[in-house]
């Protein structure tokens, strides 16, 4: 697969979109963290539940889409009256539909700008919805490790440094083919551990913010 290179200019101008609804069956919206350790345990795992029983690469970042735009949206509710008047028939209709505010985008445009979230936290969400709305688009089934992958992930500021990939230094006819898919394998799985763990970690951190 060809090499890819990206920049943080690259990751500006790829539009962002919401995803779409037909690729997954709905999922249940994320429940809200309450006080208490037990809860926060409770919350972190519905995350990484939601994470893991994706088996591909598209379908794991959809995932992760669909958990950031409920955070969003727990986000932008805040951010307007709480009563259920208010909700009912003033932010809803802001929300749905044709209404100004029902893009993912916007809303997370809007949330920035009203600092509720920091920029890292904003670039992270952007990037991860610009690579959804790609792998939607480009129709192929990729793995954690290849480039169009690695790429864009590396550039999350949430990540921890990603495991060096690994290379074997022996003539072709030396190589071991079970041992070397072995080692793609668990390579693989570092890397989407790491993005497991980035992902539980901004949705979480999005969930405990207060707007005002």
């Amino acid at each position: 697969m060809p090499e890819h290179s990206y920049s943080p200019a690259d990751k500006r101008r790829v539009a962002a979109s919401e995803p779409n609804p037909a690729q997954e069956p709905e999922q249940e919206k994320v429940p809200q963290p309450q006080p208490g350790m037990e809860d926060a345990q409770a919350f972190e795992s519905h995350i990484l539940e939601r994470l893991n029983a994706k088996a591909t690469v598209s379908g794991f970042i959809q995932a992760a889409v669909e958990l950031l735009a409920d955070a969003v949206d727990h986000l932008v509710l805040q951010a307007f009256r709480k009563d259920d008047y208010a909700v009912k028939y003033a932010v809803e209709p802001l929300l749905e539909g044709s209404g100004p505010l029902s893009a993912l985008p916007v809303r997370l445009k809007l949330i920035y700008a009203l600092g509720v979230i920091s920029r890292d936290e904003y670039e992270d969400v952007e990037l991860l919805l610009a690579l959804n709305n790609e792998l939607e688009h480009d129709g192929q089934r990729y793995r954690f490790t290849d480039d169009e992958i690695l790429g864009p992930v590396s550039m999350l500021h949430g990540i921890t440094p990603l495991p060096p990939q690994f290379t074997l230094h022996l003539p072709e006819d030396g190589v071991d083919t079970t041992l070397l898919e072995m080692q793609k394998q668990r390579y693989q799985q570092r890397i989407q551990s790491s993005l497991v763990l980035c992902i539980t970690d901004l949705v979480s951190r999005l969930y405990h913010k207060t707007a005002f």
